[in-house]
């Protein structure tokens, strides 16, 4: 044979070769998520509000005096309620809510700056059960369901002038569990 024999049959073989050697790989991908015991709040009113913000208490305009307690929610449509939805590792939570901003350690109150003005929180629209500053309220989980969280507010009757403004507070709800 000669050498142009051998070149073509050498080309010949390695492309038989090449097509033949092909090479695969195999490899893995591991997927996690670590889910925590764990609650989320929200605010029937606005449930895709920021994390930390659950809502406003307006309780509206009022001219300078009042003959009866001043009412309000925190939802507007009057539940005055935020909703808690916790994962089955969670059974039970408390709820407390601080004096405020402008409290005392008795009592919130609204401020102007200058001028205060007293009012309660309840659990109830009734005012019958109150949240007293910094008490713990106990609420139970049950099936994953969201848990409904009241807080409804009312001003005291004030019969003596009060100085115009928009009087506000900042409270601060805890829920551990």
């Amino acid at each position: 044979m000669t050498g142009k024999h051998w070149l073509v049959i050498t080309a010949g073989a390695l492309l038989l070769l090449t097509e033949d050697a092909q090479a695969a790989i195999n490899g893995q991908i591991h997927a996690r998520l670590t889910l925590i015991a764990g609650c989320e709040v929200t605010n029937t009113s606005s449930p895709a509000s920021p994390v930390g913000d659950f809502g406003k208490l307006d309780f509206g305009q009022q001219g300078p005096t009042w003959n009866a307690p001043i009412k309000a929610s925190l939802a507007n449509d009057s539940s005055g309620r935020l909703n808690v939805a916790c994962n089955p590792s969670v059974t039970g939570f408390t709820v407390s809510i601080d004096g405020g901003t402008h409290g005392d350690g008795n009592t919130r109150r609204l401020s102007n700056g200058r001028q205060t003005i007293p009012y309660q929180l309840f659990l109830d629209a009734s005012g019958s059960q109150s949240y007293s500053i910094g008490q713990q309220h106990n609420f139970a989980v049950t099936s994953g369901a969201q848990i409904p969280i009241p807080v409804f507010g009312s001003v005291v009757a004030n019969t003596r002038a009060v100085p115009a403004g928009v009087y506000t507070d900042t409270l601060t709800v805890t829920l551990d569990w």
